[in-house]
């Protein structure tokens, strides 16, 4: 496929800054590996389209780094987007009494799982565990709950992590010892990490 051409509306800076970031996002993000770069580059490039207007030369560092910054927060805004649809989608469920095959007398999910009773017990037990632990997140704030996704699934460090919340370190590090008293008092703490 051709590069769109953005001859007159950019100059080579602006597309050379959107073009490296895209690459790093996409080098960091493994969600947006499926995305494709010109599309990524169109998106980035009309957001600072309408933001570039916005640059105010004596309030802010160098219109590069301005620059940098929106196209940054357009791709971590597209990063939470595809990380919101993941998390969509992995609270499909499946009915347990639902056959496993198109037969009449086809087994359940349930019937193969109880026959098992080792792994009906731990079935059991992580079924609980579960219930639990996503009844003790309710109780978290969405901030919180983006914070424990970001250390707990992504993986990331506290820089990282602070980096996408825009929050301080120091105020990342009160929101964990919150977190850590909440799943204390449900004497969930052992689970946390």
């Amino acid at each position: 496929m051709m590069s769109p051409s953005y001859k007159g509306l950019f100059e080579g800076w602006e597309i050379a800054i959107a073009k490296k970031l895209i690459n790093d996002f996409k080098k960091q993000w493994r969600c947006l590996e499926s995305d494709d770069f010109d599309d990524l580059l169109q998106e980035c490039l009309t957001q600072w389209f309408y933001a570039k207007d916005k640059y105010n030369p004596e309030a802010e560092a160098s219109e590069k780094t301005f620059m940098a910054r929106v196209v940054k927060n357009k791709l971590f805004d597209i990063v939470k987007g595809h990380e919101r649809l993941r998390r969509k989608d992995s609270q499909k469920t499946d009915s347990l009494d639902q056959p496993l095959s198109d037969e009449d007398d086809a087994p359940t999910l349930l019937d193969t799982l109880s026959t098992d009773e080792n792994y009906a017990t731990n079935l059991r037990f992580h079924t609980e565990l579960k219930i639990d632990i996503s009844h003790t997140s309710q109780k978290l704030t969405p901030k919180q709950q983006e914070l424990c996704q970001l250390l707990g699934e992504k993986g990331l460090s506290i820089k990282e992590a602070s980096k996408i919340l825009k929050t301080p370190r120091g105020t990342i590090y009160e929101e964990i010892k919150r977190i850590k008293a909440i799943f204390q008092k449900e004497n969930l703490h052992e689970y946390l990490g």
